[in-house]
């Protein structure tokens, strides 16, 4: 536990030692959630107002570019550097590492998280009108989750250049394709059928009927069967693929 607290010490003190990173990181998916309320200010999505709706859609973003755009370039371009490969000389286990970077990821998307909620319901009235025990639930599982496929994402490539180009190609689509800024219903066959296939679909549409109707996992049983499921295979994949060199 120690070895655990240590690392994630670490992992924090990188993070904010790139002022940059800390900086876009932080403020892009903000600029860019309050971009989209602004432009669809006033408009309602059935009974819920759209900057309600966007809350959840603005995390899912937070989360999918922090794990795949993020979190699986840095390490490996860390691999790529022989940073891992001296901390591996070290007593330091695979799995601890992997929880440390898990743990500094979710603290900070939940920093995010929160700048998030706190401006659109500042800035344009949103609301949650659900159950916020529930929305911080789904929002630390979907951390999870993809956190450790973003992890085993960079274990699978072989540098940082195939790292950042797979990420973006995950994290893109994902990101305006799975009902994040506009409901899935509006959208194409086509663009729902692939929608249907991204993991994000479904974290958005648990987060947003938790946050929206105070829906729990037994209240989407699909939605929280898919996260599980991504869940326990980004875990064993992250572990298994991971390389230290």
């Amino acid at each position: 536990m120690k070895a655990l607290v240590a690392q994630t010490r670490v992992e924090f003190t990188l993070f904010l030692r790139d002022k940059a990173v800390t900086f876009f990181s932080l403020s892009l998916p903000l600029v860019s959630v309050v971009f989209f309320a602004y432009l669809n200010r006033g408009s309602q999505v059935g009974t819920a107002s759209y900057s309600s709706f966007l809350i959840a859609g603005g995390i899912g973003m937070v989360l999918s570019s922090a794990a795949f755009e993020n979190l699986s370039t840095m390490l490996a371009r860390q691999r790529d550097t022989g940073v891992l490969k001296r901390v591996g000389g070290t007593p330091m286990r695979a799995w601890t590492l992997i929880a440390a970077k898990t743990l500094t990821a979710a603290s900070i998307t939940l920093v995010q998280t929160i700048l998030l909620t706190v401006a659109t319901i500042l800035l344009f009235d949103a609301e949650i009108s659900g159950s916020i025990f529930w929305s911080l639930v789904t929002v630390l599982v979907g951390v999870l989750t993809f956190t450790t496929m973003g992890i085993a994402l960079s274990g699978l490539c072989r540098n940082a250049d195939v790292a950042s180009a797979a990420g973006m190609a995950i994290s893109l689509p994902m990101q305006f394709l799975c009902g994040t800024l506009f409901p899935l219903g509006e959208m194409p066959p086509l663009l729902q059928h692939i929608a249907g296939a991204l993991p994000l679909t479904y974290f958005v549409d648990a987060l947003r009927g938790a946050m929206l109707h105070g829906s729990g996992p037994l209240d989407n049983i699909l939605n929280w069967s898919v996260l599980l499921g991504c869940l326990m295979v980004g875990s064993v994949s992250a572990i298994k693929t991971f390389r230290w060199e």
